[in-house]
């Protein structure tokens, strides 16, 4: 009777979630925290990093990919000392980092993506995440801004206009983004040879909704640049949703998780989320806590 009982509390235990033996999801989430750092853009004060930390604590993510954050040090002001911080080295200040919190057993390599770095742009952060013989790849980016919609292709982007100062910094911008695509596309081939789950995510400044909706083609669109078949088919949240961000500010998502078909096996349905700030938009706020809101999927991983 007594080993009757023991077997059916361990039988409990594995099946109900409240219980510390149930298996707990892994939550990853990308968050771009506008300039904080030490450039003279930021301004904000002692109650804006808290009112930061406020949200960080709702977000409650095991894993962040950050951008615009310049170091540990700022980051900790936002995030505090339960995580480790893995960070680019190049010289800015909108560098890209990876936060892991300490209290979840996972073993970190991390190492920079350089080649995205094509003048002025920054680095990408490799961090793979291991528990056992589990392993969970990542790669958080900041791409390019200021070409959001625009053809990628050679072609295109020669015959785009220069007629004023804006049009010249589109164009620019176009062909970085143009040239990160690819080497994008090459570490996501890369992944696609490995036995191991990926997921890119961070602020891509692109909208991947518009290049799904222009039909464009493999050159023209960076969805379609690294979005392929077989274990490059990739899935992001953000394709189909529109972004509620300062009351759906930009309606279109720049910042996406997306992941390979291992990855989205173990995502969990439903879980995905924006953390939308709780105050009605104005400029101010935009800079004090930021213009992106987070983004965050669970997975049952390992």
């Amino acid at each position: 009777m007594y080993k009757n009982k023991f077997l059916l509390v361990i039988l409990m235990a594995f099946l109900l979630p409240g219980t510390s033996l149930a298996a707990e999801a892994l939550k990853v989430a990308s968050w771009n925290i506008g300039w904080l750092g030490s450039h003279k853009y930021n301004q904000r004060s002692s109650e804006d990093y808290a009112e930061l930390a406020r949200y960080a604590k709702l977000l409650d993510a095991d894993v962040i990919a950050l951008q615009e954050v310049e170091n540990a040090e700022y980051a900790s002001k936002v995030f505090g000392d339960d995580y480790d911080y893995y960070f680019s080295s190049n010289d800015w200040v909108q560098r890209v980092g990876v936060a892991v919190r300490k209290n979840t057993g996972l073993v970190v390599k991390a190492q920079e993506y350089r080649a995205l770095d094509v003048g002025k742009s920054r680095y990408g952060m490799d961090i793979t995440l291991s528990k056992g013989k589990d392993q969970l790849r990542l790669l958080a980016v900041h791409l390019k801004s200021g070409c959001f919609e625009e053809k990628l292709d050679k072609r295109s982007i020669k015959r785009m206009k220069v007629r004023s100062k804006e049009t010249r910094k589109k164009k620019v911008a176009c062909i970085s983004l143009s040239n990160q695509a690819w080497l994008l596309e090459n570490w996501i081939d890369s992944r696609a040879r490995e036995n191991i789950p990926f997921i890119v995510l961070g602020d891509f400044n692109r909208r991947f909704a518009i290049d799904i909706a222009k039909e464009y083609t493999e050159e023209q669109g960076l969805w379609q640049t690294i979005d392929d078949e077989g274990q490059e088919d990739l899935w992001s949240p953000t394709l189909s949703r529109n972004s509620r961000c300062w009351g759906g500010y930009h309606k279109h998502y720049i910042d996406h998780i997306v992941m390979d078909p291992r990855a989205r096996e173990t995502y969990v349905e439903g879980s995905y989320n924006q953390l939308v700030f709780e105050q009605k938009y104005t400029e101010s706020l935009s800079r004090s806590l930021s213009d992106h809101c987070p983004i965050s999927v669970e997975f049952n991983w390992p």
